[in-house]
Parts: structure tokens; C-alpha cells; sequence
């Protein structure tokens, strides 16, 4: 996985569109379950669209697996914005948060439940008492309809995507990305590669963040979300007041 977003790194701000929406649906989200949260860290933060977007409302920090997104991550905030360079789900770092979000269903990249749940677990250490967590995920339904559906096509600039997103099990799914890259001759270069995702039952989901967490809320994807028929579920819960630091 960590190759395939080094290779989409340039693209990915073209390709996903315009982060204010998706930005303004998660500062609500804190807002309403922490008021007076001042930091905050994106898991899986990409090119740092959504914190860039947030930067004037909280501290900020982001962390990703991959060194060519929080590269283009860095260009836009600067030296001072904390970017690290970590797998979502074992990520240890020596400062905690107030909010921690991920956004884009970034946790459907983990392919087994149990590193679900070790982003859970690293979620958990990370936050500050009484912080809140938010992320969203991708539904199996959303996903097997987007693999009965027709190829999606975008144009960007002067070059192409296309998009296939195939069934490969029970709740695995391959999104295959090509990108037709304009050359300087005039003819196009493809670049192709293969995001793998997996998803599970949002109960199964709510269980395990139970164990964990407390003021457990779902939201049907309703804000922030994009028009290819994306259906997400959010995630929002909180760190008990009454944990151990």
C-alpha cells in the first residue's frame, strides 16, 4: 500500500476534490463532543488536505504510512506541523490529542479486524480524557455496489483515472487504479496499481469500540460526502473522563 500512495501522491489533491466540506463535517463533529479541543491528528492524513483545511481552528498534526503524501502533506503546512511517518495500526508516539480523526475511510485499508483494532488500541493512548475520536468507513454494501457498477472516469488537468473497484471475497475489496499520464511527446503513460480494502459489520465495529470508548454515536454518511455513491458510516465516540493517563 505504501507504494501505491507514493506513485498517487501528485495526483491525489486532483483527483479527490475539494477538502472544505469534508473539513467543515468534522469540525462540527468536534465541536459538538469536545468544545474546547486544541489539538488534533489525522490518522492515514494523506496530502494533508483535511488538517490544512483545519489549521486555523486547532493544532494540527498528521500521520500516514506513506513518505510521498505527508511530502506533499508538508509543502502545504510547513515545518512546524508535526507529520509522522507510521502504520495506523501500531503507531506509537510520545504526545496525545484532544481530537483524532481519520478521514476518506481510511481504516478500510486495514485488511484484518484485529489491526482494526490496534488502531483502536493506538487511538486510545493517544488521547487526551474526555478527547473525541471520529473516522468513517466504508459500508460491504456501498462496496459491492461500486463493484457492480460501470468503471469510474475523471478527468484531471490533461491526464485520466479510471477506477475498477472488483470483489475479491467475502468483504475484501481491490480498487484498481490506472492513471493515463500526459507526456511531453504528446502520448500518454499508463501507471497502474491495486489498493486493497477490507471492510466489516458496523456491530462488530461498535462492540469493539465499547471496549474501549464511551458516547458511542453512528452517522449515516449525510455530510461531507462525495457524489460517486459512496455510502459511510461515521464513528464518534469519546475517551472516558475517567481514564488513566
Amino acid at each position: 500500500m505504501v507504494a501505491v500512495y507514493d506513485l498517487l501522491a501528485s495526483y491525489y489533491d486532483a483527483v479527490a476534490g475539494e477538502a472544505s466540506t469534508e473539513a467543515a463535517f468534522i469540525d462540527g463533529i468536534i465541536a459538538r463532543a469536545h468544545p474546547r479541543a486544541v489539538t488534533l491528528l489525522e490518522v492515514a492524513c494523506g496530502t494533508g488536505e483535511i488538517i490544512t483545511a483545519l489549521a486555523d481552528r486547532y493544532q494540527v498534526a498528521g500521520l500516514d504510512i506513506s513518505s510521498g503524501m505527508l511530502g506533499a502533506a508538508r509543502e502545504k503546512l510547513g515545518g512546524k506541523t508535526p507529520l509522522y511517518l507510521a502504520d495506523m495500526s501500531c503507531f506509537r508516539l510520545d504526545v496525545k490529542f484532544d481530537a483524532i480523526v481519520c478521514v476518506y475511510h481510511g481504516v478500510n485499508h486495514l485488511l484484518e479486524f484485529a489491526a482494526w483494532e490496534g488502531f483502536f488500541d493506538c487511538v486510545y493512548e493517544h488521547l487526551n480524557a474526555g478527547g473525541v475520536f471520529a473516522f468513517d468507513a466504508l459500508t460491504k454494501g456501498s462496496l459491492q455496489s461500486m463493484a457492480s457498477g460501470p468503471k469510474i472516469v475523471q478527468r484531471f488537468g490533461e491526464n485520466y483515472l479510471r477506477l475498477d473497484v472488483r470483489s475479491s471475497g467475502e468483504a475484501v475489496f481491490d480498487w484498481n487504479v490506472e492513471v493515463f499520464e500526459l507526456q511531453q511527446d504528446g502520448r500518454y503513460e499508463l501507471l497502474t496499481q491495486v489498493i486493497r480494502t477490507a471492510t466489516f459489520p458496523p456491530d462488530r465495529v461498535l462492540a469493539s469500540l465499547g471496549e474501549r470508548f464511551g458516547n458511542i454515536e453512528t452517522i449515516e454518511s449525510d455530510g461531507g460526502v462525495n457524489d460517486e455513491g459512496e455510502n459511510r458510516i461515521w464513528f464518534v465516540c469519546t475517551k472516558p473522563q475517567s481514564a488513566v493517563q
